[in-house]
């Protein structure tokens, strides 16, 4: 499914990978980046394609002048031993008959390899072709070729044949000449001499036909492979996407759903150790964080509004029935009181909101000065006095408090020693024990209160610190909190440069460890 959701799926289920495809679909970001990279496959593909076959052409351009190249030098190098031969009178009658022969092979080689090959002499008219063989060819006339008898090869192309500077090349035969052939040449030696040039051995081939038919082949086959290899590619490039946009659509339909404050749904996660994986495995992890956040503030709106109604229906209770007369005025001081008790539960109320508030804020500065921390812990106990005495607790470890001074802000760290001291009076049944301790321990001064009472459960102990947050549902217990305190005791804690924490066993303790270094940095 695209999305999960903590209740059934039933016919919506049923339907998931429709939607899931459809979303996908319509997704800008999907058609976005998919054509893109199709676009640019496309072109790559197009470039590659280009290049390949304009470097195929090209090897087989040179590959056909070598070839060529290879026929004239074959030629020349028979040509220059027969005429040699013919001048020395030895094998061959005159050089007339050395001619024919020459014009044979010249025949041979023509036909074998299917290109015109002929001879031009030093003046760069042509002297023998494989036409001249036959004197009643329709393309002899008194003993002279037609086809080639307009070829006028200029001296200065002879000139580059001969000292190799041009073998085998593009382009024509002669100036009267508007086809272009590949046309390779070599020169005629006698006597195997450099110095005793006779002729020059022409061989040309009309390609133009081949190389495209060739061509054809290459691009035809290649676009075959390339429609083929594009399918293939783009197959990949929509799984691709689409796993990478899937996750996407997932968080911003998650999105719009905490914006409208549910914050029931969660993102599948996806298997792998991707950024992907690690997005989607934080973005479920910031909507508990969201979902406990709403669910605390809900708590905390409830409890404000429960703490603010209970001292204001007491206050104004018996205000009026001290001015109405329904008190008698025997029992105002006592009335008084109580009134006077709800206030200041007011004040720390509002105190514990107005610190929440400059801690979020970042405006709560501590004031350093040394005091005594062991006789700030004596004495905040004897503000308990009274109610120890009334639940009968027995206090222990009193009497062995290292005397510790520490750089801190009084008016802070007293805070935090009276929650402590306070929470764990509450907690601690009647006739029960609370045990606290003062000493040195690597350069910090560290305080410890167990009360031995009902513990706290291991679930609830790692969020004791979180704000809003009660141990006690039930306000069985806790009936004048809204789970600042500790919040707060943590961040002011931390504010010096220190450590808080809670270790419990459901059931038999609770202890709180609060660590301040003993030096300033």
């Amino acid at each position: 499914m695209l999305f999960t959701h903590k209740s059934g799926g039933g016919a919506n289920a049923a339907s998931a990978p429709f939607q899931e495809s459809f979303q996908i679909r319509k997704s800008p970001l999907f058609r976005k980046y998919f054509l893109w990279l199709s676009a640019l496959i496309l072109l790559i593909t197009t470039l590659i394609g280009a290049v390949l076959i304009g470097i195929a052409g090209t090897r087989y351009k040179k590959q056909e002048l070598q070839n060529l190249y290879g026929n004239a030098k074959n030629v020349a190098g028979l040509a220059g031993d027969l005429l040699s031969v013919a001048g020395g009178g030895d094998y061959l009658a005159d050089y007339e008959n050395a001619l024919y022969i020459v014009c044979y092979t010249i025949m041979s080689f023509s036909e074998n390899s299917e290109c015109d090959i002929f001879m031009v002499n030093t003046e760069g008219d042509v002297m023998l072709c494989k036409e001249l063989l036959d004197l009643g060819s329709e393309y002899v006339q008194d003993q002279t070729c037609t086809i080639h008898s307009e070829i006028k090869i200029s001296q200065e192309q002879l000139e580059k044949i001969r000292t190799g500077e041009q073998t085998a090349y593009m382009g024509t035969l002669s100036d009267t000449d508007k086809n272009t052939l590949a046309i390779a040449a070599a020169p005629v030696y006698i006597d195997g001499s450099a110095h005793t040039l006779s002729s020059y051995v022409f061989v040309s081939k009309d390609t133009s036909g081949l190389f495209q038919d060739t061509l054809s082949i290459i691009r035809r086959q290649f676009c075959i492979y390339a429609v083929l290899s594009l399918a293939l590619s783009f197959a990949i490039i929509y799984i691709i996407i689409r796993r990478f946009a899937m996750p996407l659509q997932d968080i911003l339909y998650a999105t719009r759903m905490y914006a409208k404050g549910d914050f029931s749904y969660r993102i599948t996660e996806r298997r792998g150790n991707d950024e992907m994986h690690e997005l989607t495995k934080a973005f479920n992890s910031m909507a508990n964080d969201l979902s406990a956040i709403e669910n605390s503030r809900r708590n905390f709106v409830a409890n404000v509004s429960h703490e603010l109604k209970t001292p204001m229906t007491t206050i104004g209770g018996f205000i009026d029935g001290i001015l109405d007369g329904t008190i008698p005025p025997s029992e105002h001081k006592k009335y008084l009181g109580i009134v006077s008790d709800e206030v200041r539960r007011l004040s720390r109320l509002i105190s514990s909101m107005l610190n929440m508030s400059k801690i979020e804020a970042g405006e709560l500065t501590p004031s350093y000065t040394r005091f005594s921390l062991s006789e700030m812990i004596v004495r905040t106990f004897l503000s308990f006095e009274q109610i120890i005495s009334q639940k009968n607790i027995t206090v222990t470890g009193l009497d062995e408090l290292e005397n510790l001074t520490v750089p801190a802000d009084p008016d802070m760290i007293n805070q935090v020693i009276y929650n402590i001291i306070d929470n764990a009076v509450k907690f601690t049944p009647q006739d029960g024990t609370i045990s606290v301790s003062c000493k040195k321990e690597f350069e910090k001064a560290v305080m410890r209160v167990r009360n031995y009472g009902i513990g706290i459960a291991n679930d609830d102990l790692k969020l004791v610190f979180d704000r809003f947050y009660k141990v006690d549902k039930s306000r069985s217990l806790n009936t004048k909190s809204v789970g600042l305190g500790l919040y707060i005791c943590k961040n002011i804690i931390e504010l010096h440069n220190g450590r808080i924490y809670a270790t419990s066993e459901d059931g038999k303790y609770t202890e709180f460890t609060i660590e301040l270094p003993l030096r300033q940095d």
